[in-house]
């Protein structure tokens, strides 16, 4: 299939580039607050079978709309009523921060390595529900802090608080930090950014967590133009259980059941 080459973006989606006015709040056109409620019915509803809370987000390659996904998605499950906790683990170029305003060296890394108390690594969000752990100062060993038995405890503590939560990752292609850390989550969803991902890069990211043995939920599909509708249900069929979609800006969402039967037990 190769790379898809006709896309369109919306803002800073899929530049790598963070820009708060891309948070979820009231100005925000219906047709994306829609399509990230629809992304959050399809994670609740597929965490929900083994009563999980803890989503790891990840994507093949950098610049493909993981963050914005991420904080969007925690943001539509804590205006949903849920307490959420958004993990920025992403302890190479942390990015989550910048939607908050906030500083980042207080935060995850410093947690792990016994340097903060958990009060002194959170951030209380302004937004209701949404509680915030930043990456912390840059560490010069992020796969061995993500998949330390220290990350393991602390992840089974903020569960009895959360009803959600939710880790954004550095891209599974160029780092293990996603792969290790698979491991002490729920479920796993990659982010797939129409135009820009090619199919042979979503297939090796998608066999690295097989490997992996990590629970994939499925796939977000951004950046999609509406009209591709029926392109998109050939690109999603064969990739996992569950298919999640938006278009990021145009008001496509939706969610399709695999026919195949791959990867069912």
């Amino acid at each position: 299939m190769g790379i898809l080459d006709s896309f369109k973006k919306k803002k800073n989606m899929g530049t790598g580039e963070v820009n708060p006015e891309d948070l979820l709040n009231d100005n925000t056109p219906f047709n994306i607050r829609e399509a990230f409620n629809t992304l959050r019915t399809n994670v609740v509803f597929a965490l929900a079978p083994t009563g999980g809370k803890r989503l790891l987000i990840t994507s093949a390659n950098p610049s493909e709309g993981k963050s914005t996904t991420s904080t969007n998605l925690a943001v539509a499950l804590a205006q949903n009523g849920n307490k959420v906790l958004l993990i920025d683990g992403d302890l190479r170029k942390p990015k989550l921060h910048k939607f908050f305003g906030v500083d980042y060296t207080h935060g995850l890394s410093k947690f792990l390595i016994g340097q903060e108390s958990l009060n002194e690594s959170l951030i209380h969000t302004n937004i209701k529900n949404l509680d915030l752990m930043p990456s912390g100062v840059i560490p010069p060993n992020p796969s061995e802090l993500l998949g330390s038995n220290r990350m393991k405890v602390f992840l089974d503590k903020v569960e009895e608080y959360y009803n959600y939560i939710i880790v954004d990752t550095p891209p599974i292609n160029l780092v293990t930090d996603a792969t290790v850390l698979s491991k002490y989550v729920s479920g796993v969803m990659i982010v797939v950014h129409y135009g820009s991902t090619g199919r042979d890069d979503f297939k090796h990211a998608k066999n690295q967590l097989v490997m992996a043995g990590a629970n994939i939920l499925g796939f977000a599909l951004v950046a999609v133009k509406g009209e591709h509708k029926g392109y998109y249900r050939k690109y999603k069929s064969g990739y996992s259980k569950y298919g999640y979609a938006y278009g990021y800006g145009y008001g496509y969402g939706n969610k399709e059941k695999r026919q195949d039967g791959e990867g069912k037990k």
